[in-house]
């Protein structure tokens, strides 16, 4: 087995990380075929040498457990075992449960992963048709609907397990895939299909094959799988409006995201993350001006208080982020799609690492406290196509021809699996934290530092945290901490310094470290109203939105009986004019008795001018 290692990476993979660990990968890899042009100034920690504990260690251990774990591999194979699938888009599972499963797998060493994974991969490989088929569809119904998309997650998943394995069939089977869509489609010729009319929303569901081609390209060297990623672009303008996707123009003449395409907001973020994945390879400035264009304009006009984005999967007039759900087409739709969910996180992933600006980071921890865990029940790892903000979870009441599959319950599990590749790691050769999770992170940082962390801390229940150097302290170096943009006292202190954050930015404390020297972090978790669309707010404390569930009553002391979490708070102020208070747990909690309703938004409220009371209750009956 070859064991390379990428350079930059497909965020989306997020699976070019230092060696995971002797039994998970290589010592050492030889560089890849093709370095970045753009070089990231932000390097994740060592997958496989991280550990999580609390709030966020259990919810991504349910997603191992109650979920990666479970999942019937044989119904999502099926597909591709006995061709065509049931419907048109039953080959994009395959492929997402190889990249999540697969990047736990670095992160756990679990051998009953490493099973599952190897048996995926083995199966999707066997499958593949001589000529590098590797779709669901009968022969005559090639390249039409979601046959390409299918194709885009299994070079996804393929790749990922590729990158942590070795698999050199993977690899060939990549191969076959690229040269297939190469041979395929094309503006060099006649001959070639258009992409644009081999999928669903003016093509923009084709074209984010962009993502993974990208990867293949760097992973390989060969010249033709740029080339091809650069004919996507261009055939995002190759016919007149109304009839081709126009992102790259869009947003580059200073449309909003809802003047791109349908607004169809997860297809759109699916090019975008190719996009910026292409401008670190290649360092055409315009791929990332339009990206940056596109993130701000979700920031400053798409984004809930819970960091998604979209309503009924579409992007929405400026400002409006309905709260509620309702039926279109006989079918329920909300605010939230969960492959928006995920496919934000990536967006700012790859920003995060391109930049190192603690903004993106931000926008990484208001999504995953938020919209990403709320997603995922606590309780057995089911999944909501939708997130409300007024309404129930529905978890498992949406399913595509497959029991307990959708394509958000698929995409769910591959961001909380993406999770360790942004808690922690170095920015510009500094060590760094990003997100505030108990555990141990080993980070790579400049100077030859292999720096172990132990971090210790009920956040984001309270704002202390604990930072212990436990071992690679070698002298002075700067470490790096994010100061929350909602924070509005971030202290930290090492012996008898004391030194005060800036919201919104990295604390930098600059001194010569030695094993067991530690920093303890005080933040306040500030309780505060975020306007929602016309007549709400949502309520926030530090980073995570709350929620009334109804299946608290407004003078409980304590949680309902086998409630996971144990956070609970009264909140006092106004509602239309009436002193009254609110009992309230994070969203990422509410809902997850199945058929409770919750509110995330309130009408009419304000808070007290006082600081919010807030209590933690006990998690006993």
């Amino acid at each position: 087995m070859k064991f390379a290692r990428c350079a930059g990476g497909l965020l989306s993979v997020a699976i070019c990380f230092a060696a995971v660990s002797v039994s998970r990968a290589a010592a050492e890899a030889p560089a890849p075929p093709v370095a970045d042009a753009v070089k990231d100034a932000f390097v994740p920690a060592e997958m496989g040498a991280a550990q999580f504990d609390g709030y966020l260690g259990q919810r991504i251990k349910v997603n191992t457990d109650d979920r990666l774990l479970t999942l019937d591999l044989d119904a999502i194979l099926e597909p591709y075992v006995h061709r065509p699938g049931p419907h048109a888009w039953a080959g994009e599972h395959a492929g997402k449960f190889l990249h999540a499963a697969t990047l736990d797998w670095q992160r756990t060493g679990d051998a009953r992963m490493k099973e599952r994974i190897d048996h995926v991969a083995q199966t999707l490989i066997k499958s593949q048709l001589p000529d590098g088929y590797l779709g669901t569809y009968s022969d005559e119904k090639r390249w039409t609907s979601w046959d390409v998309w299918s194709h885009k997650y299994n070079l996804i998943g393929l790749l990922t397990y590729y990158r942590a394995t070795g698999d050199d069939a993977s690899l060939d089977a990549c191969r076959k895939v690229g040269d297939l869509l190469c041979k395929t489609f094309g503006d060099d010729s006649p001959q070639k299909r258009d992409i644009l009319k081999s999928g669903t929303h003016l093509g923009m569901a084709a074209t984010s094959v962009l993502e993974p081609m990208v990867m293949l390209y760097r992973c390989t060297g060969e010249r033709r799988y740029l080339d091809f990623c650069q004919y996507l672009v261009r055939s995002w303008d190759e016919h007149e409006p109304g009839k081709s996707p126009r992102i790259l123009s869009t947003l580059l003449a200073g449309g909003g995201v809802r003047s791109v395409a349908n607004a169809k907001a997860y297809e759109m973020m699916s090019n975008l993350v190719g996009l910026l994945d292409l401008y670190r390879v290649t360092g055409d400035a315009s791929y990332r001006k339009a990206c940056d264009a596109a993130w701000k304009d979700i920031v400053a006009h798409q984004n809930y208080a819970t960091g998604t984005s979209s309503w009924s999967e579409h992007f929405q007039q400026e400002d409006l982020l309905r709260p509620d759900g309702g039926e279109e087409r006989n079918h329920y739709v909300a605010a939230g799609e969960g492959c928006v969910t995920v496919t934000w996180l990536q967006m700012n992933w790859h920003l995060l690492r391109l930049t190192g600006d603690a903004a993106y980071g931000d926008q990484l921890e208001r999504t995953v406290y938020n919209a990403l865990l709320a997603q995922e029940s606590p309780q057995d790892g089911n999944v909501c196509y939708f997130l409300p903000m007024l309404g129930r979870k529905r978890f498992n009441e949406v399913t595509h021809g497959i029991p307990n599959v959708s394509c958000c319950s698929s995409s769910i599990p591959r961001g909380i699996a993406m999770i360790p590749s942004f808690a922690t790691g170095a920015i510009n050769g500094n060590p760094a934290v990003i997100l505030y999770a108990p555990g141990e992170q080993t980070i790579d940082a400049a100077g030859g530092i292999h720096l172990k962390l132990k971090i210790e801390t009920d956040y984001p229940k309270s704002g202390t945290v604990d930072i212990k150097v436990v071992d690679g302290a070698k002298g002075e170096f700067p470490l790096m901490l994010r100061v929350p943009a909602w924070c509005d006292r971030f202290e930290a202190k090492v012996g008898d310094e004391t030194q005060r954050g800036t919201p919104g930015q990295f604390l930098v404390i600059r001194r010569a470290w030695k094993d067991g020297d530690a920093v303890r972090v005080e933040m306040n978790l500030p309780m505060m109203s975020v306007p929602q669309g016309p007549g709400y707010v949502a309520i926030q404390r530090g980073p995570q939105v709350l929620a009334h569930d109804d299946s608290i009553a407004g003078d409980a002391t304590t949680l309902p009986q086998g409630w996971s979490g144990t956070q609970m708070y009264n909140v006092r102020g106004t509602q239309n004019g009436q002193p009254t208070t609110l009992t309230l747990v994070p969203v990422a909690d509410a809902g997850q008795q199945h058929k409770a309703d919750y509110e995330a938004v309130f009408s009419g409220f304000k808070l007290a001018l006082v600081a919010s009371e807030a209590r933690a209750a006990s998690n006993s009956p």
